[in-house]
């Protein structure tokens, strides 16, 4: 157990000037380190706790939060939508029907997913819109909005025409062919994230003329709080049994949060060693104190003072060396975490460079989510790191024999 004299020793040892310039330099160094390092792991998951509520909201802006599945439902489908709408309060109930279907203009080609809409779903689409009006493909057959990646694949704007073909076969005086049907682009709309690359609505009766069906594939729930949505999903999947099939927006994309989970973790990882770093440093820190201090230890040896207690006071040092570094660095961070968007607006004004170009990314900045939970973790990890590092040189100052470092005998 620590004692008062332990940690007074520990302080002064951290703390005193009466230490070598070069030993204070790397004591200095150090936790200048482990401030870096910490400092760089809470930006950098700040930021990428940002990056992943940013395409969560843009997300959870255009896909459906729950999409109920018609299995065995042979009911009006409008109807079973305002039932839902009226049970639930806040949430939008839309018919809809969705294809995977290749489009193709004079400039390209590429595979989209068709949604086709009721006029009021349409027009409550919550993307930006690019160029054109969302009225015009409401109102008007045969027309659709693209995404702004889609169109710029296809090579196409407003008023242009592309063919959309279905993986769905017709009968025709020239035998059996796909179906296929020029539709003219009446707006591009932007998500801000990877939807538009594939992002493609239409009216929901173009659809089924393209189609060939007179039925929609289910509805489209937009919850008013889609952290709700598993609920929501079992419970009218338990009370319409067998009939539907409700599949929820984390499912939909659960490969994408995933992804983004992982990519949390390996990058934490990553900069850990940044800490690691630091941690070493102190290791060389304490090395030297530790040679440096070999008379006082001994004298501290033959006043009475334990080998266990020699250990806890390096052990205590090391950790009050880190701590000063840990404590800077977590400052910091949160600072520059708080401030991260000022700071990139001054920097893009010093350096007149636009550094996210929001015609380039699907970002114009980068947004920073600071959670308490990677604070506690970041420090943590420096902490313990900082703990192990400093277990050598303690061991190897407790062996220190109090006679023969006295007598000069012993060879550190």
């Amino acid at each position: 157990m620590l004692r008062s004299i332990e940690v007074d020793i520990a302080r002064r040892l951290s703390f005193s000037k009466q230490q070598r310039a070069f030993t204070r330099w790397v004591a200095a160094f150090a936790a200048l380190g482990m401030a870096l390092g910490v400092a760089s792991l809470i930006v950098v998951l700040s930021v990428m706790n940002g990056l992943a509520g940013e395409l969560t909201g843009r997300l959870l802006n255009a896909i459906p939060h729950v999409e109920l599945r018609f299995h065995d439902y042979d009911g009006d489908p409008q109807a079973f939508a305002e039932r839902i709408e009226s049970s639930q309060p806040g949430t939008i109930a839309t018919p809809y029907i969705k294809r995977q279907v290749m489009t193709r203009s004079d400039f390209g080609t590429s595979g989209a997913e068709l949604m086709g809409l009721g006029t009021e779903s349409i027009q409550l689409l919550n993307v930006r819109v690019v160029d054109g009006t969302l009225e015009g493909v409401t109102t008007q057959p045969y027309h659709i909005a693209l995404g702004s990646v889609l169109a710029n694949s296809l090579g196409v704007g407003i008023g242009d025409s592309i063919e959309v073909v279905l993986p769905r076969l017709s009968i025709t005086p020239f035998g059996v062919l796909p179906r296929y049907r020029k539709l003219r682009v009446g707006a591009v709309v932007s998500v801000g994230a990877s939807p538009d690359a594939s992002l493609a609505v239409t009216s929901l009766e173009t659809l089924k003329k393209l189609s060939g069906v007179a039925y929609v594939d289910g509805i489209r729930l937009q919850l008013k709080d889609p952290d709700r949505a598993d609920s929501v999903a079992q419970r009218l999947e338990g009370e319409y049994q067998g009939r539907i099939n409700a599949v929820t927006w984390t499912e939909s994309y659960g490969s994408l949060f995933s992804a983004i989970r992982m990519e949390k973790i390996m990058v934490s990882i990553l900069l850990s060693a940044l800490i690691a770093v630091a941690a070493f440093n102190v290791v060389s820190s304490l090395t030297m104190s530790v040679a440096e201090k070999r008379s006082d230890i001994a004298s501290l040896r033959v006043l009475g003072l334990s080998a266990a207690g020699v250990r806890r006071i390096f052990l205590l040092h090391g950790l009050m060396l880190a701590t000063f570094g840990i404590l800077l660095g977590t400052v910091i961070g949160v600072l520059m975490s708080l401030n991260l968007s000022s700071l990139m607006a001054l920097l893009e004004r010093v350096s007149g460079w636009t550094l996210f170009d929001p015609s380039v990314y699907y970002i114009g900045g980068l947004p920073t989510d600071l959670q308490g939970t990677d604070i506690g973790w970041v420090v943590g990890t420096a902490v313990v790191l900082s703990l192990v590092a400093a277990v050598y040189p303690a061991h190897r100052a407790s062996k220190i024999s109090p006679v023969s470092a006295l007598d000069g005998l012993e060879a550190f």
